[in-house]
């Protein structure tokens, strides 16, 4: 697995205070506290759909897809 390095810049004060989270909360850094709230978010966004999707097979909503074209458009969503 690579790692990719970004720049993320952000007004004075909303650093001294997710700073201040990050210590509060026992993150090393902010850095830390970015990365966790990214997978977090990714992450529930991405059960969030697969439940919409469930949801809308259950009702019988939707055509019906073979493996191959439901997996292209749980990726599209």
């Amino acid at each position: 697995m690579g790692v990719k390095q970004i720049s993320v810049t952000m007004p004075d004060l909303l650093f001294d205070v997710t700073k201040e989270y990050s210590e509060e909360y026992g993150y090393r850094n902010v850095q830390e506290l970015i990365l966790d709230m990214l997978r977090k978010k990714v992450v529930m966004e991405n059960v969030e759909r697969y439940r919409e999707i469930e949801e809308r097979m259950e009702k019988g909503e939707g055509k019906r897809l073979n493996q191959k074209e439901a997996l292209k458009y749980i990726k599209e969503l």
